[in-house]
């Protein structure tokens, strides 16, 4: 778990873009490197979840991007955090109206409030919401990293 300072969560987006089969070639540990600047990168237990989904439930180039950021998470000792229950309960009884995928975008963004901590993500309805609420975001645009500050709201 991590102790002190300022936590960068990371979205499944994200880690899986070196395989997603866009078109952006990126290295994604220097990529991250940069971008911290001093923060403590982390995901969220629903993030492993999610991915481990997609590896087991997808084909093609989603089951191979899941796998990669997976084995990426793990090769990087990218630290696990759980996921409040309150909160994943909460976001569960209202995903009922919502598609699974936006479930997972939820509970990141209750958790990131939460923790006070920042997002790194490609997701671009995802960076607009945590944009309405406040939460800093970084996010790629081709290869290069726009940061989202609470006051750019």
């Amino acid at each position: 778990m991590i102790s002190q300072g300022r936590i960068l969560l990371l979205d499944s987006s994200l880690l899986m873009l070196p395989v997603s089969g866009k078109r952006v070639r990126i290295n994604l540990e220097d990529s991250l490197r940069r971008v911290s600047e001093g923060m403590h990168l982390a995901v969220l237990e629903s993030t492993i979840k999610e991915l481990k989904w997609l590896k087991n439930s997808r084909k093609g180039k989603k089951r191979l991007a899941a796998d990669f950021a997976l084995e990426f998470i793990r090769r990087m000792k990218i630290p696990i955090i759980p996921v409040d229950p309150l909160i994943e309960k909460k976001v569960k009884n209202f995903a009922k109206e919502k598609k699974g995928w936006e479930v997972s975008d939820e509970i990141l963004l209750k958790m990131a409030e939460k923790l006070n901590a920042a997002v790194a993500t490609t997701d671009m309805a995802l960076k607009n919401r945590l944009q309405e609420v406040g939460i800093p975001v970084y996010y790629l645009r081709g290869k290069k990293w726009i940061y989202v500050s609470r006051e750019s709201v």
